[in-house]
Formats: C-alpha cells, structure tokens, sequence
C-alpha cells in the first residue's frame, strides 16, 4: 500500500539566502515564487526546534514541485560536508532540454561541476541520458539530465 500521490518539495537549507536566489533564480532559470521570513510555533513543532527564525524563499520547477530554500536566522545551522559518498547527503536532479549549454552558462557562472562536461549513460534502463552534477553555493549537489534524443 502506497500512501504518497505526488512529489511536491525539495528543500535546501542555505548560508546566504541572496546568493542561493542568485544561482537558483540567476543560472538555473528557476522562477521565484516567494520570499520572506516567519517565526511560528508550528514550525518549531515540524522542525523540532525552539524558537525558529526562517528566512525562506520558494522556486517553482517546471513540470511541478518547487524547491523550497530555508536559511535558518535562529538556532544558526552549521556547515556540513556535503559530499556525495557522506551519509544523509543528498543530491536532487532537474531534467533539462540541452545540457551542453547548461553546463556552459555553468561553466560561465563560475559554478563548480563534477566532471568536464556532461557524461553520457552508455547502458541500462539510462542508457542515452547526458548527466553532469553541479553544486550550488552551499556544495549541494544538482544533477542535470538530459533524456536521449
């Protein structure tokens, strides 16, 4: 039994809320959809923190779902390391139309990509996908895919 209907969220909890709409908004052509601050005791319940401070925005994805970026002003996170083989790390994926001038804009952005340029799957049920992982100004991970033509 399945209780899930649809994807609705991704979400990211960032340093600096300015540069994180600058790359999601700026270099990945994400659409904004809002932005403010809230301090509520049902967040703190959700979150199971005290007195919460969130600065937040949300990013609609085309296709559906948004990315919802939260920049914690009470309790302050900490930095972690965001590498792909820690546990608990996370990465998410965004299909794209044409991933050779994605990772060009990238590459002009001065965005940090794991490979020189996008890898094609050679075999199984991705064979033909063009993938390349990039990372947003906090070190999380973003794949970009391009199905086959």
């Amino acid at each position: 039994m399945t209780w899930v209907t649809r994807f609705n969220h991704f979400n990211v909890s960032v340093s600096d809320m300015d540069a994180s709409i600058r790359f999601y908004r700026g270099v990945l052509g994400l659409t904004l959809r809002g932005r403010g601050t809230v301090s509520y005791r049902h967040l703190d319940k959700i979150v199971a923190l005290q007195d919460t401070e969130i600065e937040w925005a949300e990013l609609d994805i085309p296709g559906g779902g948004l990315i919802e970026l939260f920049c914690y002003v009470n309790p302050p996170g900490i930095t972690v390391d965001p590498s792909v083989n820690n546990r608990g790390t996370t990465h998410f994926a965004l299909e794209v139309s044409d991933i050779d001038q994605a990772y060009a804009d990238l590459a002009e952005a001065g965005v940090s990509v794991a490979s020189d340029g996008p890898v094609e799957i050679p075999f199984g049920d991705w064979a033909g996908w063009r993938c390349l992982y990039a990372r947003d100004p906090d070190g999380v991970t973003i794949e970009l895919s391009q199905p086959p033509r």
